[in-house]
């Protein structure tokens, strides 16, 4: 996807299907983790979240088709808005070659002591921006 930096391949497991053989809504949510986790693993360097705290504030996921068993899955992930202590990470899940949903997740920067937001560091914020994608018009 041209408009989606990174991927992430999801393999589907029996698992994760509800009574009608479909993947459950509710593991869509662990698919973009998988995608953030990787993510993470691979432009951090290894750096854990302890190092670099934030936590999940917000969580939107747009369902257009059900997932099965034998799909092909991948989250394709872009970094949307970045805000002094947040930023937004934007998906698209897409199975056997179309889009099986759209999601975004707003991240917020937390000091571990207090757990009130802090500023973005300015080399977590540069890695952040390589991700950046801007749509054009037309």
């Amino acid at each position: 996807m041209q408009n989606y930096p990174f991927v992430c391949p999801i393999q589907v497991r029996w698992r994760d299907l509800d009574a009608f053989a479909h993947v459950n809504n509710a593991v869509f949510a662990s698919y973009l983790e998988v995608a953030r986790t990787e993510f993470w693993r691979q432009r951090f360097g290894g750096r854990s979240t302890m190092e670099i705290p934030f936590f999940v504030r917000r969580l939107e996921i747009d369902f257009k088709r059900p997932i099965s068993l034998d799909d092909e899955v991948q989250v394709w992930l872009r970094v949307g808005e970045i805000r002094g202590a947040s930023f937004d990470f934007e998906y698209l899940v897409e199975a056997d070659g179309s889009t099986a949903a759209v999601a975004v997740t707003t991240l917020a920067c937390v000091d571990t002591t207090s757990g009130r937001p802090v500023r973005i560091a300015e080399d977590v914020r540069a890695i952040l921006a390589t991700l950046q994608v801007r749509e054009r018009p037309g």
